[in-house]
């Protein structure tokens, strides 16, 4: 769907098992589940415009188009270079969104970090972390799978930093967020055309 931003390197070795709750539960985002991929992108028009700035949806964007960004994605998955999931519904039937787990560091290098941010998040797993939910299902959705998926992540990954990434256009993201024990972050990067927020969490730093 959005393209992959997977480094060359692993993120981690071992990802946990994914996260499964009465309301949803995450299945890595394989070629088996393109059509549910894409049928969500394409009932979630104004959800996938503000969580890509604009960059997305693409005007008779298909099944056949989106196949080679899912392969792209689930070859960096089973190489540990970066992690898509899908939200499923707790029937397995429709996909209530997406979830991108992707190194942070090489991002940060990119878009021009200055030296004390590379140094705070070098040498060890640190990731960037954005999603969207379905457009008929986000106001429901966004607490709920806010506070589910930050125990998960916190708890279950072998990572010594995270940080969120959300466009200030994604209100129901921003609005759930901001109701966990996440600190508010700036981070200036030159190279980054987009103002996106963001939020760190309290887990293991990189000295």
């Amino acid at each position: 769907m959005i393209p992959s931003a997977g480094s060359g390197h692993r993120l981690v070795a071992d990802p946990p098992e994914p996260l499964a709750t009465d309301d949803f539960f995450l299945a890595p985002l394989c070629p088996d589940l393109l059509d549910l991929d894409t049928e969500a992108y394409l009932a979630s028009p104004d959800v996938i415009r503000d969580h890509s700035c604009g960059r997305w949806p693409v005007e008779g964007f298909r099944s056949d188009d989106n196949l080679p960004l899912v392969i792209r994605h689930w070859s960096d998955h089973q190489a540990r270079r970066a992690f898509t999931y899908l939200f499923l519904d707790p029937e397995g039937t429709s996909s209530l969104g997406c979830l991108y787990v992707q190194p942070l560091f090489p991002y940060l290098e990119a878009m021009g970090a200055d030296a004390q941010t590379l140094l705070r998040y070098a040498g060890g797993a640190t990731a960037r972390v954005s999603y969207w939910l379905r457009q008929d299902r986000a106001p429901g959705l966004a607490e709920p799978v806010s506070e589910r998926l930050d125990e998960w992540l916190r708890t279950q990954w072998p990572l010594d930093a995270y940080l969120y990434r959300v466009a200030p256009a994604e209100e129901f993201t921003v609005h759930a967020l901001d109701r966990l024990p996440l600190d508010r972050i700036d981070i200036d990067l030159p190279a980054e055309r987009y103002d996106y927020l963001w939020w760190a969490a309290a887990v293991r730093m990189v000295s």
